[in-house]
């Protein structure tokens, strides 16, 4: 799975800022705020241990203590969106859909949620529609998240790619430089290396991003990514899986 579903944070969840316009969403938050606060505690608590399984790839008991959160408030978004999450590393691919369509009837706006829509639509290689729902994520993204931010646009840049759309993807990968806060530089242009079936030298700019990230679990998303796209067969491998492009459709 390549790595990059993402769950509204418990702070996020469990936030008291009243909100102002009548939507599904003030409805779940009203419903929320009646909890008395010990409940609400309870659940910001064991979300926040949901979320850490999640991170340390433990899907099954993340899965679990969701069946408890639920007994203290049911099928809240942030409960759901991690569900959803935990569907896709499962390759669930249909009830993650479901749940996360689900979601945005509540908060359309959700980035989270569009991203792991995206993603899903990634990693069952539906480059155009992945394409189009990672343009759009990019066009309302702010620059607080910059980790989030460049995996969308390296996973789009990997989208052009695939549809046909080289000189694009090209054009993404010289936006930053290796001083970006971010291993987006070494990762897009192996890509773009491995586009051309330069393999050594996509192998060598990998090389060079284990050098200056030497955080695995930084560069762990964008490795994932990779191998999802078909370029890779593992961390610190490097075999480019044969006829990649198109691959699905």
């Amino acid at each position: 799975m390549s790595g990059s579903a993402f769950a509204q944070s418990p702070k996020e969840a469990t936030k008291t800022d009243q909100p102002t316009k009548d939507t599904p969403a003030v409805k779940v938050w009203r419903e929320f705020m009646n909890l008395p606060l010990e409940k609400r505690k309870e659940f910001g608590g064991k979300l926040l241990r949901i979320q850490n399984m999640f991170n340390q790839k433990r899907i099954f008991d993340a899965l679990a203590m969701i069946d408890e959160v639920d007994s203290i408030f049911k099928d809240h978004p942030a409960t759901l969106n991690i569900k959803g999450a935990c569907y896709v590393e499962i390759r669930a691919f249909g009830k993650a859909t479901a749940i996360f369509n689900r979601i945005l009837k509540i908060a359309p706006d959700n980035i989270n949620v569009q991203f792991n829509l995206a993603e899903v639509d990634f990693v069952t290689k539906r480059w155009e529609s992945a394409h189009n729902r990672f343009e759009k994520i990019l066009s309302s993204m702010g620059e607080n998240n910059i980790g989030m931010l460049r995996l969308c646009e390296f996973k789009l840049l990997l989208c052009k790619i695939n549809t046909n759309r080289e000189k694009e993807a090209k054009s993404l990968a010289e936006k930053y430089d290796e001083w970006d806060d971010s291993p987006f530089y070494y990762y897009s242009r192996a890509a773009l290396l491995y586009n051309q079936d330069n393999k050594i030298d996509a192998e060598k700019m990998l090389r060079n991003a284990r050098f200056v990230w030497r955080n695995n679990s930084v560069l762990a998303p964008w490795q994932d990514t990779l191998i999802e796209f078909g370029y890779i067969r593992s961390f610190y491998g490097g075999d480019i899986v044969p006829d990649s492009k198109n691959n699905g459709e």
